[in-house]
């Protein structure tokens, strides 16, 4: 564990798909608004499921990440002590709605019972393979170079709505 700016920032290695990869998470806390860092790949916004305020704290920052700084790669977000059922005052269905307004990705964990930590690191990391790929392809499925069969696909994939189901706020292996 080292600081960065008086942040802390724990490494943890994650083994996904035969390639080793290392997480640097910063550990940022509190209101204080979240500044542009530009070596940064994802955001995991966690709020306890037994705590509205969390919860609102974390739609503020989700807010902040895409509408004022424009942050476009991954941002998964989290509704962690799912074990404390009686106190819990954010459903699940809310926290999916909140991540699809916003574009990201959202887990329920628990951190004490250590339910879906291990598929919230691997998500992380395959999202951010994910994002990096299709930066090397050249960005988004709008680029000038498509041919007109490529075009066509994409538009009716579209109107069919093909693979929706894959694409839920759920599935961290999809962008």
């Amino acid at each position: 564990m080292c600081f960065l700016d008086g942040e802390e920032v724990k490494t943890i290695s994650v083994l996904l798909d035969g390639e080793e990869s290392a997480l640097f998470i910063i550990d940022h806390c509190g209101p204080q608004p979240v500044e542009e860092r530009g070596s940064v790949d994802a955001y995991l916004i966690v709020y306890a499921v037994d705590d509205r305020k969390s919860f609102e704290e974390a739609v503020d920052l989700l807010y902040h990440l895409r509408k004022e700084l424009h942050f476009v790669a991954s941002i998964i977000l989290i509704g962690n002590k799912t074990d404390l059922v009686r106190s819990r005052c954010i459903t699940k269905e809310e926290g999916k709605e909140i991540a699809k307004t916003y574009g990201c990705k959202y887990k329920e964990t628990s951190n004490v019972l250590n339910h879906n930590i291990d598929q919230v690191l691997c998500g992380i990391v395959k999202q951010i393979r994910l994002f990096k790929a299709k930066d090397n392809q050249g960005g988004s499925e709008h680029s000038q170079d498509k041919g007109c069969v490529t075009k066509s696909k994409l538009l009716l994939n579209k109107i069919f709505k093909k693979d929706a189901s894959s694409k839920s706020c759920e599935n961290l292996n999809v962008l």
